[in-house]
C-alpha cells in the first residue's frame, strides 16, 4: 500500500479521535466504566489531557505524509512499536471489572495497527 495513503488515514483518524475524545468524553466514560463520581471526574480529566497527544500524533503523520519511503517506514515502525504496549493496556482494561470494554472498543486501533504493519512490509511509492 502507498505510505502516503496509510499516513493520511492513520493521521486523520488520530485527529478525529482527539476531537471526539474531548467532545464526547463524559458519555464515553459513563458507557465504558463502572465507577463512581470521583473516578469519573478523574477519567474525564485524563480524556482531556490525552486528546492533545492524539492531535499531535495525527498532525505529525498528516504533515509528513509526503516524505520518502524510508522515513515513512520509520514513522510506521514507531506506530507499530507504540501499539504493542497499548494492546497490553487494552487487555488489562478489558478484563477489569471496572470497565465495560471488549475487543469491539479497540477495533479501530486494531485496523490502524494492521494497516501500519501491512504498509510497513509492503510499501509503495
Amino acid at each position: 500500500m502507498k505510505t502516503k495513503i496509510t499516513l493520511t488515514i492513520i493521521g486523520t483518524l488520530q485527529v478525529l479521535q482527539a476531537i471526539l475524545y474531548s467532545a464526547f468524553a463524559k458519555p464515553a466514560i459513563e458507557m465504558m466504566f463502572n465507577i463512581g463520581d470521583e473516578a469519573t471526574q478523574l477519567a474525564l480529566m485524563f480524556q482531556y489531557a490525552i486528546s492533545p497527544a492524539f492531535l499531535m500524533i495525527g498532525l505529525m503523520l498528516l504533515f509528513s505524509r509526503n516524505t520518502g519511503i524510508e522515513n515513512a517506514k520509520k514513522l510506521l515502525l514507531a506506530i507499530i512499536i507504540a501499539y504493542i504496549p497499548l494492546f497490553i493496556a487494552f487487555y488489562c482494561m478489558s478484563v477489569s471489572p471496572m470497565t465495560n470494554m471488549g475487543i469491539q472498543d479497540f477495533a479501530l486501533d486494531i485496523v490502524m495497527f494492521g494497516l501500519a504493519v501491512l504498509t510497513y512490509f509492503k510499501p509503495k511509492n
